[in-house]
């Protein structure tokens, strides 16, 4: 590891190729936490005698910031906006990386830190996946009257987060899809392979997938086992550069001046503002049909 910024207090080796997915083509990930906070996280790539490796360096109070975030939030939390999916995410994908990986070096309290965070990680890997999994079946169910293949390829990816909660809690809690496959296999859970073929191949047709759906709502319990749902609350805001303007009698919503909706101006709708329902709530037809066009957000959130 270079030392540029200071001697490593912990050393961690990652990525797929510790999780035993990787090939011969695979890089190695070397996960470095050092005192003083670095400004970059990208990789530094080496080829030691001809090996892949990526060097990720990491500041100790940067990273333990992270960490007590995460301690101290549950997902989903009781407010969540646009960019908290993306933030929350990569906190998971950076965070986990220590917690899941082989540890090769450690000076004072950073060995029993690294213990303590693999105890925690596939707890909030689990959550993760189990609430896009009812984000993405919410999104398709929105989309399957105005948009049938987009919602096909929704509920597809909201099976793929079902069983990537399923593999998680069986001992499989990598965080990078496209090693769902192998995880799946090396768990030998044929019926979870099948539905993983299902997940990958959605409909080519709009006359097909409504039943597709039907599949897919009706395989989803089965790998999301028994999650309090009962205080979630779906939350659709508007999206990144999304105005609202007057329109003759209407009210014209567009997105960064490219694309344009209409509404009527006593419609539910026709402010900006934040719209909630229940999981099984049917929404208001205008607020669906501005989500249709990506003018609207979606998140999960709970009840306070």
């Amino acid at each position: 590891m270079d030392t540029t910024f200071g001697e490593p207090l912990l050393i961690v080796a990652a990525g797929s190729v510790i999780a035993g997915f990787g090939n011969d083509t695979s890089d190695l990930d070397i996960y470095a936490v050092v005192e003083d906070d670095v400004a970059s996280t990208l990789p530094l790539m080496s080829y030691p005698n001809g090996a892949r490796v990526d060097g990720i360096t990491c500041g100790a109070r940067q990273l333990t910031d992270r960490h007590r975030e995460m301690t101290a939030s549950s997902w989903p939390p009781e407010e969540v906006g646009p960019g908290d999916i993306g933030t929350r995410r990569k906190a998971i994908d950076v965070v986990t990386r220590y917690g899941l990986g082989l540890p090769l070096s450690g000076t004072g309290p950073w060995p029993a830190w690294q213990r303590r965070l693999e105890a925690e990680a596939g707890e909030w890997i689990a959550d993760w996946h189990t609430v896009e999994a009812y984000r993405l079946h919410a999104a398709a169910g929105a989309l399957l009257a105005h948009k049938p293949l987009v919602a096909g390829i929704r509920a597809g990816e909201a099976l793929l987060a079902a069983l990537e909660r399923h593999a998680a809690v069986r001992g499989e809690p990598y965080f990078k899809g496209k090693w769902l496959g192998e995880k799946l296999e090396r768990l030998g859970d044929r019926k979870a392979l099948a539905a993983y073929e299902q997940a990958i191949v959605p409909p080519l047709s709009a006359a097909e997938v409504p039943a597709y759906l039907a599949r897919v709502t009706d395989a989803l319990p089965g790998y999301l086992g028994e999650a309090d749902t009962g205080s979630w609350r779906l939350c659709l805001r508007p999206a990144t550069g999304t105005s609202w303007e007057s329109f003759g009698q209407e009210r014209l919503v567009s997105r960064w001046g490219l694309r344009a909706a209409v509404v009527p101006q006593k419609s539910e709708a026709a402010e900006p503002g934040t719209w909630t329902y229940s999981l099984s709530e049917p929404w208001d037809p205008d607020v669906e049909a501005l989500f249709c066009e990506d003018m609207l957000w979606l998140g999960v959130q709970r009840a306070a």
